[in-house]
């Protein structure tokens, strides 16, 4: 289990943390895009998530922050219900996936993906 506290997350989660976030994300996307449309999946990585930013909150628990109007930036990829409801099943994925890689939780039988 990690022991950092959530200013120290902060600090240095593009430095000594960076590995750690790219394997959560990594598996977040590749548990959603076995799942779902992969052109959804992959615009969500790119147009929406790019620009997302991991928190540690304490406790074993971290939040994602997106960026403002996420669903507009797909261009209209797919409908905004569908969209939105993949978007936070990605958010969840990677939510459960940094709990992983910093050792607050398991990897699971489902290959890691939350509960519907």
């Amino acid at each position: 289990m990690a022991d950092f506290t959530p200013d120290e997350f902060e600090e240095g989660k593009y430095t000594e943390y960076f590995a750690q976030l790219q394997t959560a994300y990594k598996r977040a996307f590749n548990d959603l895009n076995e799942r779902y449309d992969s052109t959804l999946v992959h615009s969500l990585d790119q147009q929406v998530l790019n620009e997302s930013e991991p928190h540690y909150e304490g406790d074993g628990e971290f939040s994602v922050d997106l960026p403002a109007d996420p669903i507009e930036r797909l261009d209209g990829v797919v409908e905004p219900e569908r969209a939105e409801a993949v978007l936070e099943r990605y958010v969840e994925g990677i939510e459960h996936q940094l709990r992983v890689a910093f050792g607050f939780e398991g990897e699971g039988e489902d290959g890691g993906q939350p509960k519907a």
